[in-house]
């Protein structure tokens, strides 16, 4: 089973520019490609390859196996991947398949690690491509593999230098047998840094033709930087390669948000340059029965189908989504370069279009104009229309910015120093933390604060005044349901403004909270943990709006 794990929510990081890396950005992507995840090898009915077709879905990720493929060495029947490969292909729909598999000729039927069971993996990949042809298929090497699911036996001592030792073995295959065919690597659940630095050390860059991953996440909004770290990593070990979103998705209890959630992250995605992208999933399934673009009877479509349809026909044929927004806490993206269709969402922003403009929603419906932006993305679609969009004084959210200018985050050690946290690159998305402080950390979805030796340390979300003026600070934090609680302390300069001694899981809110401040001046959204463990983790939203200068 290819699907997602609960694992720590990802968070944005900051971009830094890298002087002298090697390699560059593509300066004209291919067209962006939207797929969906199938499980016909685990037996789906071939019925729902017609589905996939209607709903506009140019790609189907699934995987063939590799136990029922080679029973024998070096003998590959293919008979049974058949069955929903070539109605595939024949419908015009590139199967995109990952490979995950074990065989019990080989290694024990553990993960692959030896010589010989490395170089199994090679033939059969080989074989693959030999059998359906390199322009039919698009094949992935790994998935999830930083997770503990997908790998057993020796292979999991070293995963990123197991893995890079993999597909270096599949490339050099390749080049001899099929020099027309491409691998995609590693399909990581979440941007795990540390584990992509460790893999691109070990020669698996430079192996592999594409990069993939698994952006499993809350918000979409926090995304696009980490896509951007990256990219400048794959520029330190060599230079940037095409990637590939292989599988994305949420889990939702209210399927009514799934068409808000898509079209965000397929936009995101699409910005950025990702060539591919496959929603998890094409059904419900049993073990994940709210994720589908249909219920899992395969027939009754769900409101991400409408999303879906709506992405695949409407806009993204007008082109790439273009960012046209130089407000940090709004989303303008446009659907190409004619003024057709854009996508608008965000806050703190009035919005501004031509009268012949018509609004959507992102399950394609007609709705009333829209004036004032929210977190809820709209279209805007009509021809050669403009848009713009005016602030509304908010400086500061601590969702769009987060880790970005003007905030910044500290520890308060036991009460005695103030210390920035650093970035904090592991098997997962990074977070800001100190190594020597887990659980301590700060992330886009919220705060964990920590006790060490009975003493509290204290997590400090900074704002930063880039002028002198009035401001007006709104916002929320609550418990999470399973924490203890957790204390909320305003400062100015470090003197305090507001205490709230417990925090709960009912929402403390935060409204019309002023303050006259100078420029370089700071506002620190301190929390410390108030149970005896210190375990607290916090949700929060924060706002800062700079008030118009009085005349």
């Amino acid at each position: 089973m290819v699907s997602p794990m609960n694992v720590l929510r990802p968070l944005l990081l900051t971009s830094v520019m890298i002087a002298g890396a090697q390699g560059r950005a593509e300066e004209n992507p291919p067209e962006f490609r939207l797929g969906v995840q199938a499980h016909f090898e685990q037996g789906w009915s071939t019925q729902l390859i017609e589905r996939a077709a209607e709903l506009g879905a140019v790609s189907v990720r699934d995987e063939i196996s590799w136990r029922e493929s080679e029973t024998t060495k070096g003998i590959y029947d293919f008979s049974i991947a058949d069955q929903y490969m070539q109605p595939l292909i024949e419908a015009g729909i590139k199967p995109f398949i990952v490979f995950t598999g074990r065989n019990p000729l080989y290694d024990d039927g553990q993960t692959p690690y030896s010589d010989e069971g490395i170089a199994g993996v090679a033939n059969f990949i080989s074989a693959i491509y030999t059998h359906y042809g390199a322009e039919n298929i698009a094949i992935e090497i790994g998935n999830e593999v930083n997770s503990d699911d997908f790998v057993t036996g020796p292979f999991a001592e070293d995963k990123p230098g197991n893995l890079a030792a993999v597909v270096r073995a599949v490339d050099e295959k390749l080049a001899r047998d099929n020099p027309g065919a491409e691998i995609v690597c590693a399909g990581l659940n979440t941007i795990a840094m540390e584990f992509y630095r460790d893999f691109f050390r070990a020669g698996g860059l430079l192996a592999c033709d594409g990069i993939s991953f698994h952006p499993y996440r809350d918000y979409p909004d926090t995304l696009r930087v980490e896509i951007d770290r990256l990219k400048q990593l794959m520029q330190l070990f060599g230079g940037e390669k095409p990637l590939y979103a292989t599988e994305f998705g949420i889990w939702l209890e209210d399927p009514e948000e799934a068409p808000d959630y898509m079209s965000k992250m397929v936009i995101e995605l699409a910005s950025a340059g990702v060539r591919e992208a496959h929603w998890y999933a094409l059904t419900d399934e049993p073990w994940w029965p709210n994720m589908g673009l249909l219920e899992e009877d395969g027939k009754t479509e769900k409101p991400a189908a409408d999303a879906f349809r709506f992405l695949q026909e409407n806009l993204l044929p007008l082109g790439r989504p273009v960012s046209r927004s130089d407000l940090p806490s709004v989303r303008v993206f446009e659907f190409g370069s004619d003024g057709k269709a854009y996508a608008v969402w965000g806050a703190g922003g009035r919005l501004k279009v031509d009268e012949a403009a018509e609004f959507y929603d992102t399950r394609g419906r007609r709705i009333d104009r829209v004036d004032v932006l929210s977190d809820t993305p709209v279209y805007v679609i009509g021809e050669g229309i403009d848009v713009t969009v005016e602030s509304a004084g908010l400086v500061a959210d601590s969702l769009y910015q987060f880790n970005q200018p003007p905030w910044s985050y500290l520890v308060l050690r036991a009460g005695r120093s103030l210390r920035p946290l650093e970035i904090i690159d592991w098997n997962w998305t990074s977070y800001r933390g100190s190594p020597e402080l887990s659980p301590l950390a700060v992330r886009d979805t919220g705060i964990t604060t920590a006790r060490f030796h009975d003493k509290p340390y204290h997590a400090i979300e900074r704002f930063t005044a880039n002028e002198a003026g009035a401001y007006l600070v709104e916002g929320w934090w609550r418990t999470s349901e399973d924490s203890e609680p957790s204390r909320l302390i305003i400062r100015h300069n470090r003197n305090i403004l507001l205490e709230v001694p417990e925090l709960q899981a009912d929402p403390y809110e935060l409204d019309q909270f002023e303050l006259v401040l100078e420029a370089g001046d700071v506002v620190d959204f301190e929390l410390a943990p108030a149970g005896p463990s210190g375990d607290s983790s916090v949700r929060r939203r924060i706002q800062v709006f700079q008030l118009p200068a009085e005349e």
